[in-house]
């Protein structure tokens, strides 16, 4: 009889958590009643069953001599899965934050998503995309993967050299062959705006005039050494 009891009130508590979650959106009028509800509900819903369980192992197995540490091991099992839950996004946050130094508005390309950082919670970042949507990714799904930031530009400035060229090449040639030349360079900018003109002087001679950006005027003077091998090697 105990256990039919039993039985019948976790019946009776589903179809009645059920209806709730069903009917009462539709009931309430207002959009931001039913957002609280939708964000209080969940967490209705966990407390009754939680409750249910506990009045349940009451029923059940109080009169066993094992009864307190019955519930004790239930407990702690329930503290460890929150504990678990909660606290594995928040430490890879902070892992996350230390390496990567996030900040809102800074770009991020990760697999789970790519965008913009709107918000940065304690256990989850917010991502607003290229389409205007909203997605919040848990810090723990980002532990491991590859999280790619757009070059910081803050601090380079652009560079312009000057290279005397004899070459019989065609000019669109030559333009192309620098242009790759200094793309295969690490401390360069691809997304510099990187320029190359040529001006003709005479016959087979070229005066070029290259614009693209580094960090230090030392890199521009080693740019300048390099291309100048590469045109006396390739161009001439």
């Amino acid at each position: 009889m105990r256990y039919l009891e039993v039985l019948a009130i976790a019946l009776a508590l589903f179809i009645i958590l059920r209806f709730v979650a069903n009917y009462f959106p539709v009931l309430a009028g207002s959009k931001n009643i039913r957002t609280i509800f939708f964000k209080l509900f969940p967490v209705v819903e966990m407390l009754a069953w939680l409750a249910y369980v506990f009045w349940a192992l009451d029923q059940l197995f109080i009169e066993i001599e094992a009864y307190q540490l019955l519930i004790e091991s239930f407990i702690l099992i329930l503290i460890f899965i929150f504990g678990w839950y909660f606290l594995r996004d928040f430490v890879s946050g902070i892992i996350l934050k230390m390496e990567n130094a996030f900040e809102a508005g800074q770009q991020i390309n990760t697999p789970a998503a790519s965008g913009t950082i709107r918000k940065l919670g304690y256990r989850s970042m917010e991502i607003v995309t290229s389409k205007g949507e909203f997605i919040k990714i848990p810090f723990s799904r980002l532990t491991g993967e590859n999280i790619v930031r757009p070059a910081d530009t803050g601090n380079w400035a652009e560079r312009v050299i000057k290279l005397k060229i004899v070459s019989e090449l065609h000019l669109e040639k030559i333009q192309s062959m620098l242009k790759n030349r200094i793309l295969e360079m690490p401390w360069i900018i691809s997304e510099g705006n990187i320029r190359v003109i040529l001006a003709c002087t005479e016959e087979k001679n070229y005066v070029a005039e290259i614009h693209f950006y580094t960090i230090s005027p030392e890199m521009a003077v080693k740019t300048e050494e390099i291309l100048q091998v590469f045109v006396n090697e390739a161009l001439s």
